[in-house]
């Protein structure tokens, strides 16, 4: 790669970044980028601006430019030799299928997509797949299916420490319960999303949690609370301009309105949001204010009117299910959802199992000690873009190590390795440097000093514990050993 493609790629990262923030912005910059790829040959420079394209046209809602830009990127990326790019391509693919409310479609291309992400290892796409997967159970009312799919997608992040998509997954999550009446376990999902989310950018997701809070608290008959829960929601999505939670907060005021027998403004409320929804939705939020307003007619003794608003409601639920079934003929349409329902379920049951505690199971992070020095070499290769540490207790006696490898067991993220290197050596190789690498082991140095080590039977010494640069870790065992020890007294030691 020369200096030039170089330069092009990093502004792309950094274009990526603000796509969800500023699509109309980043789309222009993002299209400049396509021409200077192509000028200078970089095929991957125009794939990447063609994904950061298709996620601006995703967020500006305009669902037919953005397929045409994923699908001229899918063209571009199978004249590669590399799949790099193919697990984002096709989850792009499914979410402007998605948002042209082509459920079976996307539901189709979420699964490849999922399988791709799990062959390379494509942590966020595969959390990103399992929420799309979600809602389209979700949307079809397979209600049970999508809140286990979305309790993954929240484990997924949380085990991967991606903050941003368990708090995405968590208020997918809270709509679940809702659907399912499950209000209090709803506000503790919401509460542990709007910790993950407290420092992101996202102002749709903040008024989501706002205004899925105050649905669960309606459904607690919590009015009060309530009320400021939909008044927080709804002053966010009128102060940031957001077109779907402008939509959704009417519905939410307009239930409280109706919970307080105040029909007239409830129906006010009611046509506001079909207003609003009426410019952009195909079909979910509008068979919703549909069979609210009934209700809100029935409240009224106006039966004709809410007759009228119960069709309307029963016509936008069945156009959504027609699209799962006139793509293709009646009796392959449900042979093909079968067998796409088993293949989801078989992945998420895949992902389910490297994530979930099994008892026979306990240390899944420990590895062969010689496939813990391939991978140390492997790292080693990526200079200065490692983003690994490596940790390492020493002690003569076997079951002090032994509780190291517990303890540190008991901290390591998906992609940590523990291995024991000899017989007074058990090192972590820790998917984190710098300064989060440091906090871990602080405070894997806490838990050596604090450990009840007499409960065990330990009364002597404590294990010795260093934190190394994966660059300047030795390359075997042998050097290991020839290496001046870093610590000197129990626990202390220098990095």
């Amino acid at each position: 790669m020369d200096k030039h493609q170089y330069l092009l790629e990093t502004e792309l990262e950094q274009l990526k970044s603000r796509a969800d923030s500023e699509p109309q912005v980043i789309l222009e910059l993002s299209q400049q980028c396509l021409v200077r790829a192509e000028q200078m040959l970089f095929e991957k420079g125009a794939i990447q601006a063609l994904m950061i394209m298709s996620r601006c046209h995703w967020n500006l809602m305009d669902y037919r430019k953005g397929l045409k830009d994923i699908k001229e990127a899918y063209s571009r990326q199978n004249r590669l030799d590399t799949d790099i790019f193919l697990p984002e391509i096709l989850h792009l693919h499914a979410l402007q299928f998605w948002g042209q409310a082509k459920y079976y479609s996307a539901q189709q291309y979420w699964i490849n997509a999922l399988e791709q992400s799990a062959l390379v290892d494509e942590i966020e796409i595969q959390i990103e797949c399992l929420i799309g997967l979600g809602n389209i159970w979700r949307i079809t009312h397979e209600y049970k299916l999508a809140c286990s799919t979305h309790q993954l997608a929240v484990k997924v992040a949380n085990s991967s420490r991606i903050g941003w998509l368990e708090g995405k997954a968590r208020i997918l999550l809270a709509w679940d319960y809702y659907l399912l009446s499950n209000y209090v376990e709803m506000l503790s999902v919401l509460d542990g999303a709007e910790e993950a989310l407290q420092d992101h950018h996202d102002n749709t997701w903040h008024a989501e949690v706002w205004d899925f809070r105050g649905l669960a608290l309606l459904g607690l008959e919590r009015l009060d609370d309530a009320e400021k829960a939909t008044e927080k929601a709804h002053g966010l999505a009128i102060k940031h301009n957001l077109t779907w939670m402008k939509a959704h907060s009417y519905i939410s005021r307009a239930r409280l309105q109706l919970l307080r027998k105040k029909p007239e403004e409830a129906a006010e409320l009611l046509v506001l949001a079909e207003q609003s929804a009426g410019s952009f939705d195909n079909g979910e939020l509008l068979s919703q204010i549909c069979f609210q307003q009934s209700l809100v007619s029935e409240e009224n003794g106006d039966y004709e009117a809410s007759l009228i608003a119960f069709k309307k409601y029963r016509q936008h639920s069945i156009d959504m299910l027609r699209e799962q079934t006139t793509r293709v003929g009646l009796d392959k349409a449900r042979n093909s959802k079968r067998q796409l329902e088993q293949r989801a379920r078989k992945l998420i049951n895949r992902i389910r199992g490297q994530h979930e505690y099994d008892p026979e199971k306990h240390f899944s992070h420990v590895v062969s000690e010689t496939y813990w020095w391939e991978k140390l070499v492997l790292y080693k290769t990526e200079l200065k873009s490692s983003k690994h540490a490596v940790i390492m207790f020493q002690h003569v006696d076997p079951d002090y190590l032994e509780v190291c490898t517990e303890l540190a067991h008991a901290i390591c993220n998906q992609n940590d390795l523990i291995s024991r290197l000899s017989t007074e050596r058990v090192a972590l190789m820790l998917s984190e440097k710098g300064d989060e690498a440091e906090k871990v082991f602080n405070t894997l140095k806490a838990m050596l000093d604090m450990y009840p080590w007499h409960r065990r039977g330990l009364k002597g010494k404590k294990p010795t514990i260093s934190l190394n640069d994966i660059l300047t870790f030795p390359f075997t065992l042998e050097q290991l050993e020839e290496t001046p020890e870093k610590v000197e007294t129990d626990g202390n030691a220098t990095k």
